[in-house]
């Protein structure tokens, strides 16, 4: 995909109020997530609680994979990826997907869905620190105090949890690798940077979960064949299709469409929503009561991923760029990131 044609697709379009009315639904699908999860890991924990959660990844990425490429091919009629981009994506996939989706997945079953969904979304600040630590962009002022404040609402999160009622089981361990893959999902946003400059993010993430379902499927196919799927109830069937189809590849469609309407930075808002969403349905379904510290800790965190996610030009870099380049790669970077309920 040329320059141009990613100009031309990342310009916002006029938005109806399908727009809005859509987005909307994206944080109550990746919400919805921390749900389903929980409710499909008593059918995959037969094998253990490893060997379950990669039998969750195979049997949602061979439902996923094929809706995805579909919808692909329908939005652009183009599947094909240059062959000098190969041998990135693939070893972008090992740890944007394969590795990204065990801990993603370990952590929501180990962690109040409250801490989940924030500790997660707390990607643009390890983001922020990922480009500046490796000095392709440097933290502004904004930045710093977003970041800042970001670390001491996850530090409210984590302690505030430590005294829940109730904890799940292998906590503080699940609070631990929410937190990484909190790490992995910034790491991604940078990284996609030089696939973004040439695909789209549909095409991008079509293709990483394509390349990623080739080892992840044979990986928790053991534990796949181990699910009694005839005696799997109506609640656990929804709840598998919501992971692989409705959080994995409508809700995506559905963000990009909206970056492309209204753009990136006015989408991304909607990403703040999911904790909240998360924290909620939590409480009625599951009885999931956060404290008072984790609900200070959930607001002061996202004020501070507000001020993280960057909202315009920036003003150093390694090498020169027209203003163009920049704003564009901004928008792609944005648009990559945020959705991190998946």
């Amino acid at each position: 995909m040329s320059q141009q044609c990613l100009r031309e697709q990342h310009e916002p379009r006029t938005p109806t109020v399908w727009t809005w009315v859509l987005l909307a639904t994206v944080p109550i699908t990746w919400g919805f997530n921390f749900i389903t999860l929980k409710v499909i890991k008593a059918d995959f924990g037969v094998a253990g609680p490893l060997e379950g959660v990669y039998g969750m990844l195979s049997a949602r990425y061979v439902l996923m994979v094929v809706a995805l490429m579909l919808t692909l091919w329908v939005v652009e009629r183009d599947l094909t990826i240059r062959r000098e981009h190969w041998r990135y994506l693939i070893g972008f996939t090992l740890v944007g997907v394969v590795i990204y989706q065990g801990t993603f997945t370990a952590g929501v079953l180990y962690t109040m869905a409250a801490e989940g969904a924030l500790l997660i979304s707390t990607a643009p600040i390890w983001a922020a620190l990922i480009t500046h630590i490796l000095g392709w962009e440097r933290l502004t002022g904004r930045q710093a105090v977003g970041t800042v404040l970001g670390f001491v609402g996850i530090t409210g999160v984590v302690f505030g949890g430590l005294k829940a009622a109730n904890p799940p089981e292998h906590h503080v361990a699940g609070i631990i690798v929410m937190v990484i893959a909190g790490i992995l999902w910034g790491a991604y946003a940078v990284f996609c940077k030089p696939l973004l400059r040439h695909y789209s993010p549909l095409k991008v993430t079509a293709w990483i979960h394509t390349l990623g379902a080739v080892i992840l499927i044979p990986l928790g196919a053991r534990a796949a064949l181990q699910v009694d799927w005839a005696g799997m109830s109506l609640i656990s069937w929804l709840s598998l299709i919501h992971f692989s189809l409705i959080a994995g590849v409508y809700a995506f469609v559905v963000w990009y469409e909206g970056v492309a309407a209204i753009g990136a930075s006015r989408t991304v808002a909607f990403q703040y929503c999911v904790p909240l969403v998360a924290t909620i349905l939590a409480y009625f379904i599951f009885h999931e009561v956060p404290t008072a510290l984790q609900i200070v800790g959930i607001f002061v965190t996202l004020v501070g991923v507000s001020l993280a996610v960057r909202h315009g030009p920036r003003r150093d870099h390694m090498e020169p760029r027209t203003p163009e380049e920049v704003e564009e790669d901004i928008e792609l970077s944005i648009s990559a990131a945020a959705p991190s309920g998946e």
